[in-house]
Parts: structure tokens; sequence; C-alpha cells
């Protein structure tokens, strides 16, 4: 009996997969202990790169050097180099994207987070998360990204990674000085492909499947996403992407990234002759002259090139990833992309007329904005189209169908053309937060808390104000985006059927406690937007 009963147990162990005793895993680079959190195993902080100090400020992510004593993840690493570690700015949803207190930029930056549930039956799918902030702000270690409770699911592995941003990442100096600067241009993106790397060699010993990967991100996190789209050598690296929120279709030319660099160079007090002295400076004097640089440099529409951004060096990146085309080099990627309904209430909190407006002065703002026979055409559309929504409200949804929404449409339409290319499915996020005095509506950001499942955690409620009905649709959504992640086409049993893009139905799941399929934007005014940003831009967008 006691053998038979030795022999079953041996059974369900090989019978499932199960990180090492005492949460103990060997890397390529030496071994980890993560720590339980509950039923999912945690590891934080893993270096998957050298510190970028000295003289690796601005070389391409360094290899670690293995290490033989057990590396304890217990604790995040460094934020990258920025003025704050607050994607969201001065906002009401900030304290949402607060790191622990001993969380600090840094030069020991380079690593990733790992959320692995405790037992599995078989290589789960991973999804790696780019955080938002631009290319200037955030960091992995934000509380609305804790991958727990994703995790704690069972069917997923999380991983959240931190890279070089701003001037740190995106100063080129391969051609203004070259020498051992010749491959300083996109740093931030090496770093990122630096940490899918790591993943791909590496996740399999937690429990994932290094032939499932999704990235996802939000924001500067969906910039990035669609970045990784259009780098041919980070083809395999992954298997699914998710645009969050990120629509970016061009980067910069080498011209716009020279300027760039003489700037910086400049508030450095550096010159070409004496570009050696790059090795000496301190991550401080990095943000210094960061900061100095942005504050000469306009504010643009989201998505389109501005500031330290990735630029077309010939190398990594070698043409835009949207521009007639996609980019042929992630064609067979499954593509999910969307946005939220007002998304611009988290972006013009200083136009405090814009949270009280009557019908009349929603009529002026839009006749003002727009030509007068499109602004009739679009307040009529909007109006049938959102009988619920209150004149601010409107004026929110059009301008951010406007500014967000029609670069969006251009990344589906044309990834949805494309022969042979693998689907693309669209979504909107619709329900309206009553926290802020529900002012916000549907902001920026405010998926993010159901994507993880965090929406009744302490940072997830600061967006929702929590609740069993905010509960129920967070287990929906985040349910979906696994299902991406597994096949490749968004489902959840709450959800109706989710058809395909494209651009003859522009077909988009609405999430909201009842959710619906529906048109991303109607045609006719996605006509006007395009029409609009195009001469306002100098674009096609």
């Amino acid at each position: 009996m006691k053998l038979i009963l030795i022999l079953i147990a041996l059974l369900v162990t090989l019978g499932c997969t199960t990180v090492a005793n005492n949460n103990v895993v060997k890397t390529k680079s030496g071994r980890i202990q993560g720590d339980n959190i509950g039923r999912v195993i945690r590891f934080l902080g893993i270096p998957y790169a050298q510190s970028i100090s000295g003289k690796n400020r601005f070389l391409p992510p360094q290899p670690m050097e293995p290490w033989t004593d057990i590396l304890q993840a217990f604790r995040y690493a460094d934020s990258s180099p920025q003025e704050t570690l607050t994607p969201t700015g001065d906002s009401p949803v900030s304290p949402a994207f607060n790191t622990p207190d001993y969380v600090k930029p840094g030069d020991n930056c380079l690593a990733l987070n790992i959320w692995t549930p405790e037992k599995t039956d078989d290589k789960l799918p991973v999804m790696v998360w780019l955080h938002g902030g631009g290319w200037t702000y955030g960091s992995a270690s934000s509380a609305i990204y804790d991958g727990k409770n994703l995790a704690n699911r069972g069917d997923v592995v999380v991983v959240t990674i931190n890279h070089r941003l701003g001037a740190s990442g995106l100063t080129d100096f391969s051609r203004i000085i070259g020498g051992e600067f010749v491959e300083s241009s996109n740093l931030g993106i090496k770093d990122i492909i630096a940490a899918l790397e790591w993943v791909r060699d590496n996740i399999s010993e937690f429990g994932g499947n290094p032939d499932l990967v999704t990235i996802f991100g939000e924001s500067g996190g969906g910039w990035k996403v669609n970045t990784m789209l259009g780098i041919p050598s980070a083809k395999g690296l992954f298997h699914r992407a998710i645009v969050e929120s990120g629509p970016l279709t061009r980067f910069l030319s080498p011209e716009e990234a020279d300027k760039l660099a003489l700037a910086v160079l400049e508030e450095l007090n550096i010159s070409v002759d004496n570009a050696e002295e790059l090795n000496n400076i301190t991550f401080e004097d990095v943000i210094k002259a960061e900061s100095e640089v942005m504050a000469n440099i306009p504010m643009t529409l989201p998505g389109f090139p501005s500031g330290f951004w990735p630029v077309i060096d010939g190398k990594l990146i070698s043409e835009h990833v949207y521009d007639t085309k996609a980019a042929l080099s992630s064609v067979d990627v499954p593509l999910l992309v969307g946005q939220n309904g007002t998304e611009f209430t988290l972006f013009m909190l200083g136009d405090k007329v814009a949270y009280s407006l009557d019908n009349e002065g929603l009529e002026k703002r839009v006749y003002e904005f727009f030509d007068k026979e499109s602004a009739g055409q679009i307040l009529n559309s909007y109006r049938r189209n959102f009988s619920d929504y209150n004149p601010s409200s409107l004026w929110f949804r059009i301008f951010s169908d406007y500014a967000m929404g029609t670069l969006n449409s251009k990344i589906m339409d044309v990834r949805s053309e494309e022969p042979n290319s693998a689907p693309v499915y669209a979504y909107r996020f619709e329900w309206q937060t009553p926290a802020f005095e529900g002012k916000l509506y549907s902001p920026h950001t405010i998926e993010i808390p159901f994507v993880f499942d965090n929406a009744n955690t302490d940072a997830g409620i600061i967006l929702t104000g929590g609740g069993k009905e905010v509960e129920k649709l967070a287990k929906t959504v985040s349910s979906a985006w696994v299902e991406f992640a597994r096949t490749g086409k968004p489902a959840s049993d709450e959800l109706p059927e989710w058809p395909k893009y494209s651009k003859e139905t522009r077909a988009s799941m609405h999430f909201d406690l009842t959710s619906k399929v529906a048109p991303y934007i109607d045609s006719d005014i996605l006509k006007i937007f395009s029409n609009k940003l195009q001469s306002e831009t100098g674009l096609n967008p």
C-alpha cells in the first residue's frame, strides 16, 4: 500500500510543472529565489543586463556575468533614470502608479519581474508587459501593474520589464560621434529585445512557454508594442501583440535624431571632440540634460514623433512600422488594438470649463475645431450614437476619437488589409468610472486595472471605486486578454462572439457592464477626422 501511494505521488509530481524547492529557479545566469504570494510565486528585480553606469551608459545592454550564490529576487530593481516615477503626471489617477518607497531611479534598472502560478499542468502562455509613460517616464514596479491576480488564475505567467527611457535610452550618438558610440541608437528598444531574449532563454524554468509570448502595453507601452512590430530582428521573440491606447505609426528621421543628440551634448557641456566624457557622467546629469532639452520641444498629438523617440537608424529600424503598408516582419502576429471611451479627460484637466459644458458650449467647441459642415455632421452622429452622454462627455469622446482613434484605425486598416496577415481584433473600453465624481468618464489608463484583474486592489480602487460589478467586469476583460494570449483570439464566457476587425465593418468589442459589438468609429466620421489630422500634421495618418 505504501508503495502504491509513493507511485501515485510520483505520477502527480510528473504531471505538473512546479518551481523548484524553496522557490529556487536555475537560469542561464545563475539561481534565483522568489517568494510565495498566496498561490503565486513572485520574482522581483531579476537583472537581464548589466548596470548602465560608466562605459555602459550609451552602449547596448551588456550581458550579465553569471553569479554563483542564489540571487534573492524579493525586491524591485531601480527604475530607469527619469524626473518622476508617475507616468500620468499630476492627475487624480497618479497614486495608482506609485512604486514602493524604496524604488528610485538608478543605473541598476535593466531588470524584469515574474509572477507564476505555484503549479501548472503544462507550459503556460507568457504575457510581457511594457509599461506606460511615453518614452520618458514610468516603471514596471507600479502598483497597478502587479501581476499576482493575473497569474493567480493559473493559466498565464506574467512578466513586467524596465528599460532605458528618455535621454538614457533614445539619444543617438551613432552618426555625430561614432566610434565607441556607433551602436548608441535605440538603446531603450535594444533593452526590450534583450529582456525578451532573456524570457525566451529562461521562462520555461518558471512554467512559461517561450513559443507563446504576448507583448502588451498601454499608452507609451502601446507605442513600444507597435515599435517592436516593426523590428525584423525581434521576429520570433513574441507571438501575440496587444496595443492599449498607444497608437504609433512613425519614427524619427536620422536628421531629427542628430539634432536632438547635439542638444543633449550641449546641455551636458560635452563636445564631439571630448565625447569620451560621456563615460564619466551620472544618470542625474542625463536627467538634467533631458529636462532642459524637452523644455524646448513643443507638444504634439499622441503617437507622432516628438523629442526622445525611436529613430530609423538603418540597422535595428529600417522603415516606419505603419506607413502605406505594415512592416512585414510581424504580419503573422495576431494583433489586438483599442482605446477607452474618453481618453482625453486625463489630459485636459487644466481646461476646467470642459468638465461642465452645456449643449451650447459643446456646439461652440465642435464648430470652432472643425469646419461648419463637418461640425454639424459630427454632432448629429455622436448625439445619435451616444444619447446617454452629457455635453462634456460628448466633447471628450469626439476629441478622443479624433486624436487617438484616427491613428488606431489607420493601424488596424493597414494591418488588416495586408495579404495573408494574422487577424486583427479591436476593442473600446466604455465603462465609466464613478471615481473622481464621475467627471473622468472612461479616461486614459482606466482599462489597466481590469486587464490585470486588479480592479478591487488598493491601487485599482483609486481608478475604479471598486465593487462587485467592477470585479465581474475585470474577470471578463482579463479572461479575454488571457484567451488572446493562449489562442490568438480574444474571448470570454461573458462576451458575445468577438469578430475580426476589417475596414468594411470596423467591428469592435465595446466593454461595459453589458458588452456589445459595434463599429470602432463611424466610417463617415473617420473620414472627417483623417482629413483634419492630415491637414494639421502634414502627415498621412
